[in-house]
């Protein structure tokens, strides 16, 4: 049975689209993994962000080659933890769902409505070398609180546009939404919306992982009528142009995680795994 240790600390960095630049890292090395669910992603480079040993990895892939629906998120998600990482600080473009969320607005996120169909969401999946049993996990809270007000600290600190809070519905994808379906995500709450956060934010916890993640509003998705639409050359044009905001609030975030003592907050969401784990018997 496989288990899950922490060999050492490091945060783990994952970059969505329009951010996985090596060049984020100090003296970065690539290496290769294998995991007992496929290759990852991309090579995991490993690097320092002001002394603090940080790991990147592109979602999907360097060259931007997998779509959402096709990321290894088992695989991904294991190697950061094989790696070493105790922690994941995701980036994620996102459509806006709300009029106050402007293209170019950050939100930490701290909840998520599940729309995808397709996607592997546990290691527990009773397949040869997988952990055994069922895991049900909680998902409440769905990112690591304590990661998430790092983020929010230094957000305002940097004087950056943002949302301290907000739930992300994750499609499936590659299409965006229809009409129907956006005002629709807009009555359940939604705050934005994605293909990728599911079920990344799932398997990191259930990996025992201190994950938060950042979305930024690229676009306001199809709701708002009297736009011209959603195009994924805006998209992308608009998370170019905000990346090294990205860039800045990660660097500005990592100290602030590797200075604080993480033991007890490791400890609860292992045993949170643990005591959520059905044996077969």
């Amino acid at each position: 049975m496989m288990c899950l240790l922490f060999p050492s600390f490091q945060i783990g960095i994952i970059g969505g689209s329009g951010l996985s630049d090596p060049n984020i890292l100090e003296g970065g090395t690539e290496k290769s993994f294998k995991t007992p669910y496929g290759d990852p992603s991309d090579v995991l480079i490993f690097g320092k962000i002001k002394n603090i040993d940080c790991v990147l990895l592109a979602r999907h892939g360097r060259k931007h080659s997998i779509m959402p629906s096709n990321v290894n998120y088992r695989a991904n998600i294991w190697a950061l933890r094989e790696a070493g990482c105790t922690h994941i600080i995701a980036s994620t473009a996102t459509g806006s769902l709300r009029e106050d969320i402007p293209p170019g607005c950050f939100v930490i996120l701290d909840s998520f409505i599940d729309r995808t169909r397709v996607r592997a969401q546990t290691f527990y999946d009773g397949a040869p070398g997988s952990p055994q049993g069922v895991c049900h996990l909680p998902m409440e809270p769905a990112f690591c609180p304590d990661t998430r007000q790092l983020l929010v600290d230094s957000a305002k600190e940097l004087g950056l546009k943002f949302r301290p809070t907000g739930t992300c519905v994750a499609i499936e994808g590659p299409r965006y939404s229809s009409l129907a379906e956006s005002h629709m995500f807009i009555s359940w709450g939604g705050h934005v919306i994605n293909m990728t956060t599911v079920p990344e934010v799932v398997l990191a916890k259930e990996a025992g992982l201190c994950y938060a993640a950042v979305a930024m509003a690229t676009d306001y998705d199809c709701w708002q009528e009297k736009g011209k639409g959603v195009c994924v050359s805006d998209v992308l044009k608009t998370f170019k142009e905000n990346a090294e905001k990205v860039i800045q609030l990660f660097t500005h975030v990592v100290p602030k995680i590797a200075e604080k003592d993480w033991d007890s907050t490791i400890d609860a969401l292992k045993a949170t795994v643990e005591s959520n784990i059905m044996l077969p018997h």
